[in-house]
């Protein structure tokens, strides 16, 4: 019988093992299950030097008490003369992966701590109370208590396709996020790129590293990428409005935002140390506004909110512009709807009514679905968030089920929880969010 059973191998999920170690739970009774080496995941299982962080060293921290920790790690272990920038340190990362892995290493090399590289398909609770877990060999686990930490699912195409008509299956890249697709390229190909968020500019500084010569299409329905980071500062601290906990309308939340941030170019070191200063307390004044606050916010800010959060590193932005002075991105403003094979060439047609020939095309419109979310679901264990992007918890991280109850024993801790706990993108919130379930699991 297994104690705490963590689903999921990337940053959350390590996170999460150090901080139950750290709370005094022994690592025999912890098993892991997730396909890749522990700490790396999506984000950081990648195998280019192109994909960088998209914010300096220090922001990424396991502890609020350490926050130099992993950039004092990185002088240390990393050789990487191009991670320095006026606007700080960023460094690739799969080094950042590392850095996270050698945090578990000496647990998992005597064997403290298992981890199973597996799947997990499904989990049901069984008549006795104990949860079970499926794997994809259709082997059962069964554990006292299950944690969600699977991070951001796979990305998957946005739209739905014949896919079995097209005659290269390899000119398809769905998930561009370890960055192996580039052996599929050549040079001279003519590529399509579906989104313009940094998924987009990690394929572009890949590409632009590669010396590729061919044209790039940038298919997205803003046509603008992420700004570079700057040099930003925190200096005040906002008094946000209903001081005293109360409930806070959404309208007077976006128009302090609004007021607070100056008339400054969102690349600017005032503008982004003026919002870092708001992302201080956002969280908690996100909390004091009432659910259906909450989902008209997202409907009207819509991709406003992540053109504001999402921010690159310079080392992305430079090979954006030079791919640009090069002329050779073209941006179709848009929304891709569908691709079918034209003699050669694939292509790709838009809502907008645009075909656009391509030998390469690159998915990078976004994370996917979580199918075990969607089999949780399902099975009634839980309900979707107000969002209807993941998994409902409560303030314990407790998954909700359909009766409205919190699951003993079921738990979750994702960058999805947007709509419980409000600005939890960034890995320190993750950080955060392991050390208050380690808390409360250590105290049961």
């Amino acid at each position: 019988m297994i104690d705490y059973l963590i689903v999921g191998s990337g940053f959350t999920a390590a996170t999460i093992c150090i901080h139950l170690i750290d709370a005094q739970i022994n690592p025999k009774k912890i098993i892991v299950v997730g396909p890749t080496k522990l700490g790396l995941g999506n984000a950081f299982n990648c195998v280019n030097d192109e994909y960088r962080l998209n914010v300096r060293s220090e922001i990424m921290w396991i502890y609020p008490e350490n926050k130099l920790e992993f950039t004092s790690w990185a002088k240390r272990k990393v050789l990487d003369d191009s991670a320095s920038n006026a606007a700080g340190k960023f460094y690739k990362r799969r080094d950042f992966g590392r850095f996270i892995y050698s945090k578990l290493r000496k647990y998992l090399d005597s064997g403290e701590l298992k981890h199973q590289k597996k799947v997990i398909r499904k989990i049901y609770k069984d008549k006795s109370g104990y949860w079970v877990s499926i794997l994809d060999d259709e082997k059962k686990l069964y554990s006292k208590n299950i944690i969600l930490a699977t991070g951001n699912p796979s990305p998957q195409w946005p739209f739905n396709f014949e896919s079995n008509n097209i005659r290269k299956p390899e000119s398809l890249i769905e998930n561009p996020w370890d960055g192996k697709w580039i052996k599929k390229v050549r040079k001279y190909d003519d590529i399509v790129i579906i989104g313009s968020g940094l998924t987009a500019l990690d394929c572009l500084a890949l590409l632009k590293s590669n010396n590729h010569s061919g044209k790039i299409n940038i298919v997205s329905s803003s046509g603008m990428f992420p700004p570079a980071q700057a040099a930003w500062e925190r200096k005040n601290s906002p008094v946000w409005p209903n001081r005293d906990g109360s409930e806070l309308l959404p309208s007077k939340f976006l128009n302090f935002i609004k007021n607070y941030l100056p008339s400054e170019p969102l690349e600017s070191s005032e503008w982004q140390s003026a919002w870092e200063e708001l992302r201080q307390d956002i969280s908690h004044n996100w909390n004091k506004i009432p659910d259906d606050g909450k989902l008209t916010l997202k409907n009207k800010l819509n991709s406003t909110w992540s053109r504001l959060r999402y921010r690159a590193s310079p080392q992305s932005i430079r090979s954006l512009e030079e791919l640009q002075k090069n002329k050779q991105l073209i941006i179709q403003k848009g929304y891709a709807k569908s691709i079918i094979q034209k003699k050669k060439l694939i292509t790709l047609f838009t809502a907008e009514g645009k075909s656009i020939d391509a030998d390469i095309i690159i998915n990078c419109s976004g994370k996917g679905k979580d199918m075990l979310n969607e089999q949780i679901i399902n099975s009634k264990i839980g309900v979707p968030d107000i969002f209807n992007e993941t998994l409902e918890v409560d303030r314990n991280h407790r998954v909700i089920s359909s009766d409205g109850k919190a699951n003993i024993g079921l738990y979750m801790i994702s960058p999805a929880l947007i709509s419980k706990f409000g600005d939890i993108v960034a890995a320190n919130r993750l950080a955060l969010q392991s050390i208050s379930l380690a808390s409360i699991l250590s105290s049961n």
